[in-house]
């Protein structure tokens, strides 16, 4: 996958996002796997001089899977037939393997892209598919771009990203593989520089 030539200002804000508002949302939370936590360490502590780039907290490291609407316009009950049609869906799905290599730089942020790809594809297929029994006709659109990566870091400028290239090629560091069991349901926020959550529930992956 190739390195964006150009960076944009990372735009917190989507449609229909305001100061306090949040979403039901599927995301693979990642800040307690202590061998991404090392690689991700890693990274920015080499982007540390770069300017142009707020790190992401360790702590709030993921993948975004789905979201679901926004959380105050949910009926009551929501979250419980997400995750009642979720756990239906995935019980045959094994728990994830995903490794973690190279930095990449995208058009809004610096970035650790999880293989295998294919794998979270499958995952977010089904689970748009679980959704769907509950919430209908109101399922989100896909997005012209799904998360497949882990970001390490969020561009607060635009600009040429050839320093940002430069630096994340130099730098040398041993891969992370880590086991996923589960996925959440949480409730996101984007108040702050980086997405934020409330856990409401979980799925296991055991199959």
């Amino acid at each position: 996958m190739p390195h964006a030539d150009q960076v944009r200002k990372h735009a917190r804000w989507r449609q229909g996002w305001s100061s306090g508002r949040s979403s039901l949302a599927w995301l693979l939370p990642l800040g307690d796997q202590p061998e991404l936590r090392r690689l991700a360490n890693q990274y920015q502590y080499s982007l540390r001089d770069l300017p142009g780039f707020d790190p992401v907290p360790l702590e709030w490291m993921h993948i975004l899977l789905q979201e679901n609407g926004f959380h105050d316009e949910a009926p009551q009950g929501r979250a419980a037939a997400l995750l009642e049609a979720a756990r239906e869906r995935l019980s045959s799905f094994a728990a994830l393997s995903l490794s973690f290599h190279g930095g990449l730089v995208l058009p809004e942020a610096l970035a650790l892209p999880a293989e295998p790809q294919a794998t979270l594809t499958d995952l977010r297929t089904r689970l748009r598919e679980a959704t769907a029994t509950v919430v209908g006709a109101d399922l989100a659109g896909e997005p012209e771009e799904i998360d497949q990566h882990v970001s390490l870091a969020f561009s607060t400028a635009d600009g040429p990203a050839v320093f940002a290239k430069a630096t994340l090629d130099a730098t040398s560091a041993e891969p992370a593989t880590v086991r996923v069991p589960s996925i959440s349901l949480v409730r996101l926020n984007r108040d702050h520089a980086c997405n934020e959550w409330e856990v409401l529930g979980e799925v296991q992956l055991s199959g």
